[in-house]
């Protein structure tokens, strides 16, 4: 197999720029076909997507190089490249295939090293923004950028898709400064289903590269939150039904961002929720482990959230203080369905203090559906749901009253 392009960095972008051709012969194609070596599933000889983000925040982009290797055995079999920008607005900056075309080897090889040295100049970035693969709008969209290159790809029966980025989303659906990072994976991705937001990756394989590693100003997000990046989208491509999903076992990328981007808007990391005291009032939900599983009553964690509530229970034998618990759902259902679910959810959390020794004389159940005081806004500006804060909304308000309590 003819090694087409290799590593580098030039106009701030490193990935493939200032590589040579290697001695390619007349440039005549070769078939690919198997499970490339080192490429986790993707597949050699195949259509392949690559969605990048050049853009602030976030590492500038390099190719592993099995990723590069799978990259020139799909031109070398002829097979479509796609290139799709990953910024606030996602779109393919460059689709193509290398098509053989010359009456003899030396023109052959001429359109050949044209078609090479063109994509080349595509993923060094290019003066014209339609082609420019650095961030042209600000903020950031993954999920489009995946969904821009899966269609892309379905126009061809498939193949590779490839996503180098930190995944770090800063716009709606998927808003990461909405506390996201504290919520379950398989959760997000089974809104993002329900909502209709997933790419359509069926018969695709996907490969991510670069998952929660950030640049200045984005801080660290620290080895937890690393994992849990890695997770979310794990979750969210195998929901979408891709046909594989694996994470580049690359070294990790410390280079700064490239400069001169627009602005990407800095994520919080989230904190640990304080532990119970008396006379205080709490959330149970995803942070602290009583989360639910989606449209119902039964809690995602059972250990995790047996051990928080035997906390709250703790509190309420020492301090002889009763609760009020409150259930709270998102905005989908009718406002009779979510009444009932968030009553429900109350006296789920209402079951387990019992068993841990807490009298039912001192619990007192509330469903307050999707109208708790104080809730976050989950609907965006054209209704959709806004996946964070409708895993917010979603919980028990725990309010702890006694004789010594205050009563504002």
């Amino acid at each position: 197999m003819k090694h087409i392009l290799g590593p580098a960095a030039a106009a701030g972008v490193a990935l493939l720029a200032s590589a040579l051709l290697a001695g390619c012969g007349n440039g005549s194609s070769a078939s690919g076909g198997g499970t490339f070596p080192d490429a986790g599933c993707l597949t050699s000889g195949a259509p392949v997507a690559l969605a990048i983000g050049a853009r602030s925040n976030s590492p500038a982009p390099n190719l592993s190089p099995s990723d590069n290797d799978l990259l020139t055995s799909a031109i070398n079999a002829d097979q479509q490249i796609t290139v799709v920008r990953v910024d606030g607005a996602p779109q393919s900056v460059f689709d193509q295939a290398y098509t053989p075309s010359g009456a003899n080897p030396a023109l052959q090889k001429q359109g050949y090293n044209k078609y090479v040295d063109t994509l080349k100049g595509i993923l060094a970035g290019t003066a014209e923004s339609a082609t420019d693969v650095r961030a042209q709008a600000a903020q950031v969209n993954d999920l489009q950028a995946l969904d821009v290159a899966a269609s892309d790809l379905q126009h061809v029966g498939g193949g590779d898709l490839l996503l180098l980025d930190s995944g770090l989303q800063t716009m709606a659906p998927l808003d990461f400064r909405t506390g996201l990072l504290a919520d379950d994976p398989q959760t997000i991705a089974t809104y993002l289903k329900g909502a209709n937001e997933l790419p359509p990756l069926q018969g695709i394989h996907v490969e991510f590269s670069g998952l929660g590693w950030t640049a200045a100003p984005q801080g660290s997000l620290g080895m937890a939150n690393q994992r849990k990046i890695v997770q979310i989208w794990t979750a969210i491509a195998n929901a979408a039904g891709a046909s594989c999903v694996a994470i580049d076992p690359a070294a990790p990328n410390s280079s700064s961002a490239l400069s001169g981007r627009p602005p990407v808007s800095v994520v919080s990391l989230p904190k640990p929720p304080p532990p119970p005291k008396p006379c205080s009032t709490m959330n149970l939900d995803d942070t602290n482990n009583v989360g639910f599983d989606f449209d119902s009553t039964e809690f995602r964690d059972p250990s995790g959230a047996r051990a928080t509530l035997q906390k709250l229970a703790n509190v309420m034998t020492s301090s002889n203080e009763s609760v009020t618990l409150t259930g709270a759902t998102s905005s989908e259902g009718t406002d009779a369905y979510n009444q009932r679910l968030s009553l429900e959810r109350a006296q789920a959390v209402q079951g387990v203090l019992i068993q841990l020794g807490v009298p039912a004389s001192r619990i007192t159940t509330v469903g307050d559906g999707s109208h708790l005081p104080g809730r976050l806004n989950d609907r965006g500006p054209n209704g959709q749901l806004l996946i964070g804060p409708a895993i917010q909304n979603r919980k028990v308000v725990a309010k702890l009253i006694g004789s010594s309590c205050s009563s504002s």
